[in-house]
């Protein structure tokens, strides 16, 4: 019996230790798990991006008392990006980058023109050539001189001269230039019948412009073509009951263009005709195409050409002719110029000199 009880008090004995040393193990582990880890202080970076201070956490005031702005960041994601944020740019700031400073250099004024280089120049008309020239900055120095010469400067039936000298062969009578009301010609002669159309009227023109017309119609005549005087001299008593008469019917500025006020039609001079017939299907003519060929061989011109109404004041006038002598006339053609041009240039110029 005590056998048994020994083996059983050693039974237990050997299963009390195994429990201490399982218990001290297990204590062991325990203990090894509640071990403290060390925490590491996260990095505040500063809002502006200036600078990096270690903070304690959970506290949101430095060291003065004042209140942070704090963001707090990983570690992992500081290494990665080490760039620093850019400062925001101020509205202030673009406008100071973006200001460029441009320096304005007065516009180069045109050199003065030389009128005097132009031959036709008149010194009298200095003032209306620069003031001219002012309205019309794409005309050349010579266009100015002519046009102002022409005193295409100012409106038609404006600034009126009276002419000086009536009787003269070149003497320029247009809407500027005005006739005394009581001039007639001095060497007036009757058109013969043969020269003139058979409408029951006399035809008086002068003397020089008469034999030229005569020469001319013969050798006209040799050629198959028959010239016919329609119109000549005019008093101004006439010319006024004419322009009168258009003006009614159709208004002062349609009658302007065809027809002349008194003392400003060339008609009055005696030196100008129409021939055939007053209508622009003359201009169709085998007799307009002779004329235009021959004419100034006989010193005539045409008057009033075509597109040349802003210059002669005239709508064109395919029967209207002037008679200016041989020399003049063939000048004017080879010129391709109006009667108008050719004494601004020719004329005027050595008249005021």
């Amino acid at each position: 019996m005590n056998t048994l009880f020994l083996r059983r008090l050693t039974l237990i004995l050997f299963g009390v230790a195994i429990i201490l040393v399982l218990g001290i193990a297990v204590r062991s582990v325990v203990l090894k798990f509640q071990t403290p880890i060390a925490v590491e202080t996260p990095i505040i970076v500063d809002v502006n991006g200036d600078s990096v201070t270690p903070v304690i956490p959970g506290n949101s005031e430095d060291t003065d008392g004042t209140e942070v702005d704090e963001v707090v960041v990983d570690e992992t994601e500081n290494e990665v990006d080490e760039e620093q944020p850019t400062p925001p740019v101020t509205e202030t700031e673009t406008e100071t980058e973006t200001e460029v400073e441009v320096e304005v250099k007065p516009e180069p004024k045109p050199e003065p023109l030389n009128y005097k280089t132009v031959s036709f120049f008149m010194d009298s008309r200095m003032e209306r050539y620069e003031a001219y020239a002012l309205d019309n900055p794409t005309f050349s120095v010579e266009e100015i001189v002519m046009k102002v010469n022409m005193n295409l400067d100012y409106d038609f039936y404006t600034h009126i001269v009276e002419i000086e000298v009536p009787d003269d062969l070149l003497v320029l009578c247009n809407k500027f230039y005005q006739l005394p009301s009581d001039f007639t010609p001095q060497n007036l002669e009757k058109v013969p019948a043969e020269y003139h159309v058979n409408d029951g009227k006399a035809y008086d023109l002068d003397r020089d412009a008469l034999n030229a017309f005569i020469d001319m119609s013969d050798h006209a005549k040799e050629e198959g073509i028959s010239l016919k005087i329609i119109s000549a001299y005019r008093s101004n008593e006439f010319q006024a009951y004419l322009y009168n008469k258009y003006k009614t019917n159709n208004g002062e500025k349609n009658a302007d263009r065809y027809s002349a006020r008194p003392g400003h039609s060339e008609h009055e001079t005696g030196l100008a005709i129409d021939i055939n017939d007053v209508s622009q299907a003359f201009e169709n003519t085998k007799a307009f195409k002779w004329l235009q060929e021959n004419a100034h061989k006989y010193g005539y011109i045409l008057r009033y050409p075509k597109n040349m109404e802003n210059i002669t004041g005239y709508m064109y006038e395919p029967w209207h002719y002037r008679y200016i002598g041989v020399e003049t006339a063939t000048d004017v053609r080879s010129k391709n110029i109006t009667f108008d041009a050719y004494y601004a240039m020719n004329i005027l110029p050595y008249k005021n000199r």
